[in-house]
């Protein structure tokens, strides 16, 4: 399953810049071709958000602003991410995408040019030690 930060529940939504101050994502079953929503009960902490992810069985995410923080929590918990760029994009043509492998796959070898928080000072505002 992709998990696709929103910040409505429908299927026209676009994807959020925040990874983890989104209210909601969407979450696409493969096997099913479908998306269903799930509401973020870590919204503000990225850390929480990114734990969340592995409760629901998600096997990848996508983002465009993510800090350090969840980046580590999600690779603990073997979850694929995956960066679209700055701007929102329609939850359709990032499956799309995703089924052609046409995102960065984020690793420990390339994080440091692919995350950012999208804070005003660069730097993780979810209150975690980052531990």
């Amino acid at each position: 399953m992709i998990a696709i930060p929103v910040d409505t529940a429908t299927t026209d939504a676009e994807s959020s810049k925040l990874f983890g101050n989104v209210k909601m994502f969407a979450i696409y079953e493969p096997k099913e071709k479908r998306f269903f929503f799930i509401k973020n009960e870590g919204v503000g902490n990225g850390i929480k958000t990114a734990k969340l992810l592995k409760q629901w069985d998600v096997k990848s995410t996508v983002y465009s602003y993510m800090g350090d923080g969840p980046f580590k929590a999600l690779q603990q918990d073997n979850i694929d991410v995956y960066y679209i760029g700055k701007e929102p994009m329609a939850l359709e043509e990032i499956v799309k995408e995703m089924q052609k492998s046409s995102f960065i796959k984020v690793d420990a070898t390339n994080a440091s040019t692919y995350l950012d928080s999208g804070t005003n000072t660069g730097s993780c505002k979810c209150g975690c030690t980052h531990e």
